[in-house]
């Protein structure tokens, strides 16, 4: 009997810590040819999920729930492997934990996000796909069911291929493995839209932005590509999240 009653106590507390019927399904593919690691960040110093980076070799799924409300982000790690200090490293978007798992810690750009703000009490969710920390490998998240909008956000080209020589990032092997954006290459406020280019009408779209919206017109190119980045969906669908969609 008592065991049965801590089994019941545990689904319960884990049922509340994942927001009971409204939490969300993040539903992780990857349909690029090489293998990538997946890794997640709860923003507002708030408890992160249950894991916080994994493998995914080709093909491969994996399923993760949110807790409701939740604010965050995710992203796939390129060319990771352990180095000769026994630190796990990886040659785009490692998030310096030394671990798969990044604990908490963010990408170093550059970096495709996918992001998403999940309101409470089953309200309208708002998700997109973010090149302003520059673009590491295709994306998408496609909501399946839901009510509303529901549109899917995609970043489904390889910028590194219209990437211009001063934002590439280059691996050990001379091949351009991501592509900065203006804002982390020159870290100017025209780019990064700071003061005194804190507002849409200071901070316009820039020649290196429009790469970015061109190749990819359903992802934010910059900082205030709202209009054009954020994408709505309400009553809780299955994401799908796709690397190289």
């Amino acid at each position: 009997m008592m065991t049965t009653l801590l089994v019941v106590l545990s689904l319960s507390l884990t049922i509340l810590s994942f927001g009971g019927a409204h939490a969300a399904t993040m539903s992780f593919k990857n349909n690029c040819p090489y293998t990538v690691w997946p890794a997640t960040q709860t923003s507002g110093k708030k408890p992160q999920l249950s894991t916080t980076g994994f493998k995914l070799a080709p093909h491969a799924r994996f399923k993760l729930h949110t807790p409701e409300p939740w604010n965050g982000r995710f992203w796939a790690r390129t060319g990771c492997s352990m180095d000769s200090y026994g630190k796990f490293v990886c040659a785009t978007a490692d998030c310096a934990s030394g671990q798969v798992k990044c604990n908490g810690n963010g990408a170093i750009p550059p970096v495709t996000l996918a992001e998403f703000n999940i309101p409470a009490g089953g309200g309208k969710d708002f998700y997109d796909v973010s090149l302003v920390d520059g673009f590491n490998v295709p994306m998408s998240v496609n909501p399946q069911g839901g009510t509303g909008d529901c549109k899917t956000a995609s970043c489904p080209k390889n910028v590194n291929k219209v990437c211009p020589r001063e934002l590439q990032k280059k691996g050990a092997n001379g091949k351009v493995v991501a592509c900065l954006s203006a804002c982390v290459a020159f870290k100017k406020p025209k780019y990064c839209c700071t003061p005194p280019h804190n507002t849409p009408e200071t901070c316009p779209p820039t020649n290196y932005s429009k790469i970015f919206s061109r190749a990819c017109p359903n992802a934010y190119s910059y900082a205030y590509d709202d209009k054009k980045g954020t994408f709505t969906c309400k009553g809780r669908p299955n994401y799908v999240i796709t690397f190289c969609p």
